[in-house]
């Protein structure tokens, strides 16, 4: 994997707990922070999918005309249309 050098200022205690965990892991800092950056980014994604669901699953309650099995596979449908564009997004 190619890297990117680049500054961020951080909390000096944040700072110091990555030292730590690096040291006892035996990673470099640099690991610790790409790790917990990637971990916050996953978590982001999941709330940005969760969202995208409550929106659809809003949409699909205006929709009164259409019985619970219909509006669950029209539900499903739509997280796999999602999930699918996201993945697409994705850096290869």
């Amino acid at each position: 994997m190619i890297r990117q050098k680049t500054t961020v200022y951080l909390d000096p205690e944040v700072l110091t707990a990555a030292k730590v965990l690096g040291a006892a892991r035996g990673q470099s800092e640099s690991r610790v922070v790409e790790d917990a950056l990637r971990s916050y980014l996953r978590s982001a994604e999941s709330e940005a999918a969760r969202e995208d669901l409550r929106r659809l699953m809003e949409r699909l309650a205006a929709r009164a005309d259409m019985d619970e099995d219909t509006a669950m596979a029209l539900a499903v449908e739509e997280v796999r249309s999602v999930r699918a564009a996201r993945r697409a997004r994705r850096p290869a």
